[in-house]
């Protein structure tokens, strides 16, 4: 239950900024070039702090500490948004709250992995917890709140990060590893492999076309002419898919190698964002974000065996952080600046590069692993 509650409260915090903090942004004054260069800095702060959160947790065995730390420093900086404005000073608050949130999802998965290969559950069912957390609390704020007063998104996000996984980080089961590879020698025998590293472009590229459509999903609802209660809806409509496939995930897929689940899943990414880019109605916008859920969940599970499958005795943490500076760090930080101008230019555009991005990635990630089967 430990798991299943962590997950729920992470990705419940997620759910109070994920929709509404752009749209926060543009009713404090900042233009959709300042939005994509603030959704852009501080995950290339997290490119370089993403690993080395994980090499300090594996080396020192201190995965629980490093979670509470982060957990509670991230949530806490939060609600300095409230009393301060100014691009300059957001940059500065968000360059913080990330660096500290984004490590923890890849080390809790690491510890959660470990777990489900020693009491062969599945991971998908302690995983569905945060999505059940994210739709509850994206569709339940959509409702009420109002784009006047935002500043309850950070209350939320404070008392869900901060104070419920802070407490949670030290109750997490962790398995101590006593025999494991140097952390050099590890990361230079994953960069050595051909499927990893080409696992580590495809993710560095759908991580470009994630955040841009995570970053302008809620505006370009409302651009449409959508409402505040539609951009609640249309988050809630892209978690809502993945709850099949993370209760079903392990029975569903497990005669397929994760590499071509995570093939499939980046190919149906192509098709999901191209239709919400040729959408021009919030409600078909609504009904196509279905569709990501499935991309995600088949994806994200995909990945995080496959992560695991392929780390040295002892670097889960290490490897699954890798993964997210790939994802969450270069790749986030290079697609928020491009969709920040194409914004400006065409809202369109941002879900067509997002296509892109994805088939690229498949391309990439499928020449890397031509052997699998």
């Amino acid at each position: 239950m430990i798991a299943k509650s962590y997950y729920f409260l992470y990705f419940a915090a997620v759910g109070c900024l994920a929709p509404f903090f752009n749209v926060y942004l543009r009713e404090s004054g900042l233009t959709g070039t300042q939005i994509g260069w603030l959704s852009s800095i501080a995950p290339l702060i997290a490119l370089v702090v993403n690993p080395v959160w994980g090499v300090v947790a594996d080396r020192w065995q201190i995965h629980r500490q490093i979670l509470a730390l982060c957990a509670f420093g991230s949530g806490m900086t939060t609600l300095l948004f409230i009393p301060f404005q100014g691009f300059w000073i957001f940059v500065g608050l968000v360059t913080i709250i990330t660096s500290l949130r984004t490590p923890i999802i890849s080390i809790v998965d690491s510890a959660v992995m470990d777990m489900v290969d020693r009491t062969s559950d599945s991971y998908g069912q302690q995983r569905i917890w945060g999505t059940i957390g994210f739709i509850l609390v994206s569709f339940g704020l959509g409702q009420v709140l109002d784009t006047s007063d935002l500043t309850r998104i950070f209350w939320l996000y404070a008392g869900f990060l901060g104070i419920g996984c802070m407490a949670l980080s030290l109750l997490l089961p962790v398995e101590r590893v006593e025999k494991r590879v140097g952390i050099g020698q590890g990361i230079r025998e994953l960069l050595r492999r051909r499927d990893y590293l080409s696992f580590l472009i495809a993710a560095t590229l759908l991580g470009m076309g994630t955040s841009s459509y995570v970053g302008f999903l809620g505006l370009y609802i409302l651009a449409l002419g959508g409402t505040e209660q539609q951009v609640g809806l249309g988050w809630a409509a892209n978690a809502l898919m993945e709850i099949p496939i993370m209760y079903f995930g392990k029975r569903w897929f497990e005669r397929y190698s994760h590499q071509r689940l995570i093939l499939s899943a980046l190919l149906v990414y192509v098709l999901v964002w191209t239709f919400i880019g040729l959408s021009n109605t919030p409600v078909l916008v609504i009904i196509s974000v279905l569709g990501i859920g499935i991309c995600f969940g088949t994806f994200w599970m995909s990945a995080v065996g496959y992560v695991s499958s392929v780390a040295p005795p002892g670097l889960s943490a290490t490897a699954q952080t890798l993964m997210g500076a790939a994802l969450l760090g270069l790749g986030w930080s290079l697609g928020s600046v491009v969709a920040g101008y194409l914004w400006d230019i065409n809202s369109h555009m941002i879900f067509f590069f997002a296509a892109l991005t994805a088939l690229l990635a498949a391309l990439i990630f499928g020449t890397g692993n031509r052997s699998v089967r």
